[in-house]
């Protein structure tokens, strides 16, 4: 089971600017898939929790979630039934809306399949900071409809004033954020300044980028 981490450092005058102006660090990570999706807020490190080093790391430890709750903004996702589950798994809903995990799936994937006469919410959750959030939300119609998501190694970074839930539907950037490619490589190692945002701790690295306030979340965290 690999691990994955992103260290941030951070200027102890900045943390303390952080902190005195309310600031939380909010993630969000990405996935492949086809169709209509949302992102969730992923992980919040609330501002009282900010240090001069510090250290985000997750592990390949999926769930997969259905959820009566509708897609939209700022909108809470409420998981009706959860199931531990693997890439190359499928989950299948019954017709009671109970998940079943299985193992004919696709390769690097978790495959949704919902047999019962009702749309839902479907998604993966992934463990982070040793707790499984759920970091993606889309549609799945009734009676043998499917869905495929397929989780990738790049996550978004934010500090924000604004107060929100893990979980909840989020379209545009809270903020300005490092948009950040662990593909091929478990760690890497950034560095955000109160003025200046966020900068690869290797000057030049060609695996990170910037987001822009209000940017739509969409087209980056929903790949097709």
């Amino acid at each position: 089971m690999a691990t994955f981490q992103t260290n941030i450092t951070i200027d102890s005058a900045d943390v303390a600017t952080l902190k005195t102006q309310g600031y939380s660090l909010y993630a969000f990570k990405a996935v492949k898939a086809s169709g209509d999706g949302s992102p969730t807020v992923w992980f919040k490190l609330d501002k009282n929790k900010l240090l001069t080093n510090t250290k985000i790391e997750w592990q390949e430890n999926f769930s997969a979630y259905n959820s009566t709750s509708q897609i939209a903004p700022n909108t809470v996702i409420e998981t009706s039934n959860t199931t531990t589950t693997d890439l190359g798994h499928t989950v299948k809903i019954d017709q009671n809306g109970n998940l079943l995990d299985t193992t004919n799936g696709i390769d690097g994937a978790v495959g949704f399949l919902n047999n019962a006469q009702q749309q839902f919410t479907v998604g993966i959750s992934q463990e982070v900071a040793g707790v499984s959030n759920v970091l993606c939300a889309f549609p799945i119609l009734g009676t043998g409809a499917s869905r495929v998501i397929t989780p990738i190694t790049k996550i978004l970074l934010i500090f924000s004033t604004e107060e929100v839930k893990t979980e909840t539907v989020i379209t545009k950037a809270l903020s300005s954020g490092a948009f950040i490619d662990l593909t091929g490589v478990q760690s890497r190692d950034v560095v955000y300044s109160v003025t200046n945002g966020w900068s690869p701790k290797d000057k030049g690295a060609p695996w990170i980028a910037n987001v822009s306030a209000f940017q739509e979340l969409k087209p980056l965290l929903i790949e097709h």
